[in-house]
């Protein structure tokens, strides 16, 4: 009997879990519950006022695509900041914008993934932190966008065995296509971020022309009103800004604006920096070669000797698990053309009337590395930093006038700062400017260099009394040769005439020897010059016989027992700080 219930009990069980199934499967299991949102453009398409943005989408496509799959976060701009934006473009409607131009300020403000406000404000380069770290490599501020440049084109023309990218198609030898890596970064600014790298407001409304109001986060220059509005596959957030989409470096310079062009800057990064490297899983993974079409070879386009890659919207190291370009940025200043011009042609070039180098496609590296080099920062440059005050302080070697800033731009790769003056290095421009802008004081230049005197010598407040030897008299008496190690490295060495054989040379001596040749007026008596050197000796310039000499008579060579005579020859260039002449030999003392 107990048996028999047992059967019955267990009968009804299943009866009942298969009455239960049978409602179950009668059911859509796949209608959505009413609680649950849409995805993005259904969810942003309710929101009344960012209609206007919703109408972007509708006519780019992405409303389609923001609707079936992916993750995203939307950054809307309100109703007021399209007519805004239109109305500063001189357009009536939205679909008055060119598709080209509509596409990309759309795209720009869709970032890759759902990001809460919180979110934002959390990440770091390889994952999530807490909020006590104190470590500003931590804190993120950079997000990837969805707009993403298309392949890029360069005419090259070739020169000495080297690539140069020129503007002129009709100059060029061919062209290269150049594969780009990554979509747009845009930055997202935030309490935490401005408080541990200790950056101030004022950092921020140089660049984007607005005042930064703590406890808010900017999408760029836009503010975020509304936040964390969910959909399906993201979040919508709603701006008061429409966002231009931020150009790089390079786009920045190929530029032309009424009465602004960084071309000729451009011209010269073109033509000494470029390195290219075939790229051939990206050739390979073209969609006409599936098809079994000719594609032309895609390149990797480099700039290794700068601080930063002009074009490259990645910014330092991206592997799998770490992408440096989250927290990193780089700087970048330029003088227009006008005004660099005026550098090349009056102090530069032969066009100057000093035989100075023949024209400015004619440098050395290390000349290169002074005009072009110093330009490009591996750091953003904020007002509020020690990185902007050595650029704007007279302090500094190299140093520009700040009221001559005509152009602050938050650039997708950099910081970029555009200059209606240019003030050269000073070595271009103080006594030791005949040496770094003749050819033939070559090696006296490097010698500078490697020692690290010239910097010493071009800041001296002066007036500085100053005696350099040309090429030819190094090269006569072998009293100091440079041995090229590499490309980019060399050491120095002299024949030594008392031991009759060659010897290095290192830093230091070099340093004592050319700064004995820099002096400072002591006095005059019998027609007599006494200088006190920067190297802590005396010169004396006889004008009676115009033979100048140190506390010793010179010598032919180094440690040379022959006497010889030192007669000053002027070097005319204007100098800020004092008077170059050129002599043939060393002083001793």
């Amino acid at each position: 009997m107990r048996k028999h219930k047992y059967y019955l009990l267990l009968l009804s069980i299943l009866l009942g879990l298969c009455m239960g199934c049978k409602d179950f499967t009668e059911q859509d299991i796949y209608q959505r519950p009413p609680w649950l949102p849409g995805k993005l453009f259904t969810t942003l398409s309710v929101q009344d006022d960012v209609s206007m943005f919703a109408e972007c989408l509708q006519l780019t496509g992405l409303d389609t695509i923001l609707d079936v799959s992916g993750s995203w976060s939307v950054f809307a701009p309100t109703n007021e900041a399209m007519r805004n934006y239109l109305a500063e473009n001189h357009y009536s409607s939205i679909s008055e914008l060119p598709a080209s131009e509509l596409k990309r300020i759309t795209h720009f403000h869709i970032i890759q993934d759902a990001w809460t406000l919180e979110q934002l404000q959390q990440l770091g380069y390889n994952g999530w932190r807490t909020k006590d770290v104190a470590d500003a490599n931590l804190y993120a501020y950079k997000r990837e966008t969805i707009l993403k440049n298309p392949v890029e084109k360069y005419w090259i023309h070739k020169e000495r065995g080297n690539e140069k990218i020129i503007f002129d198609s009709t100059a060029a030898d061919g062209y290269k296509r150049v594969y780009v890596h990554s979509r747009k970064y845009v930055p997202v600014f935030y309490d935490d971020y401005f408080d541990v790298n200790g950056l101030k407001p004022e950092d921020y409304r140089f660049y984007f022309n607005r005042d930064y109001e703590p406890g808010n986060v900017y999408y760029a220059g836009a503010k975020i009103l509304r936040s964390n509005i969910i959909a399906e596959n993201g979040f919508v957030h709603v701006v008061d800004r429409v966002v231009n989409p931020m150009l790089n470096a390079n786009e920045i310079l190929e530029r032309e604006l009424p009465g602004e062009s960084y071309k000729l800057f451009l011209e010269m990064v073109y033509w000494y920096y470029p390195d290219f490297e075939p790229n051939m899983t990206a050739t390979f993974n073209q969609p006409d070669v599936k098809r079994g079409g000719l594609v032309d070879t895609l390149w990797e386009l480099n700039y290794a000797d700068l601080a930063f890659t002009l074009h490259d919207e990645l910014v330092g190291y991206k592997s799998n698990n770490i992408n440096e370009t989250l927290i990193r940025h780089s700087g970048l200043f330029a003088p227009v053309d006008d005004a660099f011009r005026g550098f090349i042609d009056g102090i530069l070039t032969a066009k100057s009337g000093f035989p100075h180098w023949p024209d400015h496609k004619n440098l050395p590296k290390d000349i290169q590395e002074i005009i072009i080099g110093q330009h490009f920062k591996s750091f953003p440059i904020y007002p509020s930093t020690n990185h902007y005050r050595n650029i704007f302080s007279e302090n500094s070697r190299f140093y520009q006038y700040e009221e001559d800033i005509l152009r602050k731009e938050f650039s997708s790769n950099c910081t970029f700062i555009g200059l209606k003056g240019y003030k050269p290095d000073r070595v271009f421009t103080s006594v030791t400017g005949p040496v770094f802008l003749r050819p033939k004081y070559s090696i006296f230049r490097l010698a500078m260099i490697y020692s690290g005197v010239h910097e010493d010598i071009a800041k001296h407040k002066g007036p500085l009394y100053f005696f350099p030897i040309p090429d030819g008299a190094l090269e006569a008496d072998s009293s100091l040769m440079v041995n090229w190690l590499s490309n980019d490295s060399y050491s120095f060495s002299a024949y030594d005439r008392l031991m009759r054989m060659k010897v290095s040379m290192n830093r230091n001596t070099i340093r004592r020897m050319i700064l004995n040749h820099v002096g400072t007026f002591q006095s005059r008596s019998n027609n007599r010059e006494t200088f006190r050197t920067l190297g802590g000796n005396t010169i004396t310039w006889d004008h009676n016989t115009n033979t100048i000499r140190g506390t010793r008579p010179s010598t032919f060579g180094h440690n040379g027992e022959d006497v010889v005579t030192c007669t000053p020859l002027p070097l005319d260039e204007p100098a800020d700080n004092g008077k170059a002449w050129s002599v043939n030999y060393w002083f001793s003392f």
